[in-house]
């Protein structure tokens, strides 16, 4: 079955990644429709990709156009995700899926009454190598440290991607978010923060949001304890999260000037040490790497061995929109980054927070 697919925002993540994917899916998705309230994007976007329609309102285009599914990639993601709910109309929205637990709860419960698909673009959970590391980690014995550790230089890591440099940019008058609005539900929901405190947890929604997801990828129970600490701009958090069976997790993440990406997750077991480094996405098929610490084998004293994967070179986005379209054509395949799994992360990410408020 070819889905019926419109797009929702066409900036910079839906230029670099999202239409590029859904064109290269041609066997899978029909891009029906672009939409971005700055005509501009829009237009170029719907040139270069195949000249689907044009929109500047989203209800508009759910009108006029028989859609199967929407990808959903403004700045703010719960008004339009609910309105293609409420039609029945599936829907893949980029990370974070909300700013708020709420708002979250609303969509989940959405694609409950409707019976569409709610999936959440993680994409990282679907590099092949990233998910051979967590199925390494699912069977190490005794695991009893890991950390999760997050480096990212300017533009969010972006500029190390050549393609950054041909991005259209609306020629008009940006349409900027609405900070305020959004502060004020993050406040109603947590109670006041001070300013540190929220930089930080906007900070976690959004690339730190992707290593929360791969932390309770890797370890789904609750923690039995966390601590946080943040400096004086909320630019750089640590924290600490006991779990049961003698985990402790270190999660730390930082930004700065420095041209820098780093992104691991290393488990510590009583035969292995596993450790995921996770490529910059925006690198089109350049492989995560999986290394893996273990004693060798033989008489006497055995030597320390270390083994290195690294067999996939597929792009993360597009393993992503191939999931997608099983999860709207085959209602028994359920999506890996599910509406729900978004829900659990915003609730350790509030609770990071709150200790840190605390």
């Amino acid at each position: 079955m070819v889905v019926r697919v419109g797009v929702l925002g066409c900036g910079m993540i839906a230029q670099l990644a999202h239409l590029p994917g859904l064109r290269a899916l041609g066997e899978l998705f029909e891009l029906v429709a672009v939409c971005d309230s700055a005509r501009d994007l829009a237009e170029h976007a719907s040139a270069v990709h195949g000249n689907p329609a044009v929109y500047e309102s989203f209800d508009m285009m759910l009108k006029a156009e028989r859609l199967d599914a929407v990808v959903i990639l403004n700045r703010d993601h719960f008004a339009p995700a609910l309105t293609a709910l409420e039609h029945g109309v599936h829907t893949l929205a980029e990370k974070p899926l909300c700013y708020t637990l709420r708002e979250a709860e609303a969509l989940v419960a959405a694609s409950q009454r409707s019976g569409a698909r709610l999936m959440v673009g993680y994409m990282k959970r679907h590099d092949p190598d990233v998910r051979r590391g967590l199925t390494e980690i699912g069977t190490m014995a005794a695991p009893h440290l890991a950390r999760v550790h997050l480096h990212v230089g300017p533009d969010y890591g972006n500029w190390i991607i050549p393609e950054l440099q041909a991005v259209r940019r609306t020629a008009g008058v940006p349409n900027v978010q609405d900070d305020q609005g959004r502060r004020a539900k993050v406040l109603a929901e947590l109670g006041d923060l001070p300013d540190p405190v929220f930089t930080a947890y906007m900070e976690m929604f959004g690339v730190w949001s992707h290593d929360i997801n791969l932390l309770r990828a890797a370890f789904p129970q609750e923690p039995t304890s966390v601590s946080a600490s943040i400096d004086s701009s909320g630019t750089t958090l640590t924290a600490l999260l006991s779990y049961p069976q003698d985990l402790q997790v270190v999660f730390e993440g930082t930004s700065s000037r420095q041209y820098r990406f780093e992104e691991s997750l290393t488990v510590w077991g009583s035969e292995q040490t596993v450790a995921i480094e996770v490529s910059n996405p925006f690198l089109r098929n350049l492989p995560s790497t999986v290394r893996i610490h273990e004693n060798g084998s033989g008489p006497g004293r055995p030597a320390a061995v270390t083994r290195t994967l690294q067999g996939s070179y597929q792009d993360a986005f597009t393993k992503q929109l191939e999931h997608f379209h099983r999860c709207v054509t085959d209602p028994s395949v359920a999506p890996l980054t599910s509406g729900e799994d978004a829900c659990q992360d915003i609730r350790l990410m509030q609770r990071i927070i709150r200790s840190v408020s605390g």
